[in-house]
């Protein structure tokens, strides 16, 4: 083989290489830009949130969740996960007449978002043998296992609210008279839509 073919083989080699390495490269922000699609709304949102860059304008609203935890950390997957955001109640193991009031609440809530309820799955979680789901009858809450496991870091009778990704973002610790059950909803809605209106995910 003489030189000329030699150089040409060369040639043709460092070619090929430069063509892998550029569709490697061109792939890898392929995948990058989509985990930015699915995943940078919601993170925008939580950071407005956590920096305070808009006015609440109303008492009683959450607390946000630090440091970041997600279901998973739980050991807990919904399955509506990744399909929308959860406003999720914790329920406790016995469930008084404030804590029927609170899953009326969190219902009304739920419906009064209007067209945003299609982005919102409202949950309940329930300790095990817990029988809640059999004796409340709300067709738009959703009764999940879990209760036990939240319960290690949220007090019973709390409200969460779980951006898309499965991360818990803010909380709303739970009521001791029904008077308050108003405001906290309220404070609720406010922020829900702040988060649904910062976030296009879900």
């Amino acid at each position: 083989m003489d030189k000329s073919q030699v150089q040409m083989n060369k040639e043709s080699t460092d070619a090929n290489l430069a063509a892998f390495k550029q569709r490697r490269s061109r792939g890898r922000l392929v995948l990058i830009g989509l985990i930015l699609i699915f995943a940078l709304p919601a993170i925008i949102a939580k950071t407005v949130l956590e920096q305070n860059w808009y006015t609440s304008g109303v008492t009683n609203t959450g607390e946000l969740v630090e440091p970041r935890v997600t279901l998973q950390d739980f050991g807990l997957t919904a399955p509506m996960e990744g399909e929308g955001w959860l406003v999720g109640y914790i329920a406790p193991t016995e469930c008084d007449s404030l804590c029927e009031q609170q899953l009326h609440y969190l219902n009304q809530s739920y419906l009064a978002l209007g067209k945003n309820k299609e982005r919102v799955t409202a949950v309940v979680f329930v300790s095990e043998g817990d029988s809640l789901p059999g004796a409340f009858d709300k067709p738009d809450l959703s009764f999940l296992s879990g209760g036990d496991q939240l319960s290690t870091k949220f007090a019973p009778a709390s409200i969460v609210i779980i951006d898309p990704l499965g991360q818990l973002v803010m909380e709303y610790k739970s009521v001791s008279e029904p008077s308050q059950l108003v405001g906290q909803s309220k404070g609720m809605i406010h922020d829900l839509r702040k988060l649904l209106k910062l976030s296009r995910v879900g």
